[in-house]
């Protein structure tokens, strides 16, 4: 089974990408293409940020009721 793709590796290759498209290097023909690819990029991207900012906001959380509670786990 293919593994899903890391952060940093779609960000490298969107900025690849913009890069090429930036230089004028992708050929109309492939314009169309390539900018869908872009933006499928940027949802990726965007949703990995959100879910990584519910999983950062659910421990703190987590941490804030175990003081609240008085909890210890040391």
């Amino acid at each position: 089974m293919k593994k899903a793709k890391g952060y940093s590796e779609v960000l490298q290759e969107l900025e690849g990408l913009l890069d090429r498209m930036n230089r004028g290097e992708i050929p109309i023909d492939e314009l169309e293409e390539t900018v869908r690819s872009a933006a499928g990029k940027i949802r990726i991207l965007k949703e990995r940020l959100k879910a990584t900012e519910a999983e950062i906001t659910k421990v703190l959380r987590e941490i804030e009721e175990e003081t609240d509670s008085g909890g210890d786990d040391r």
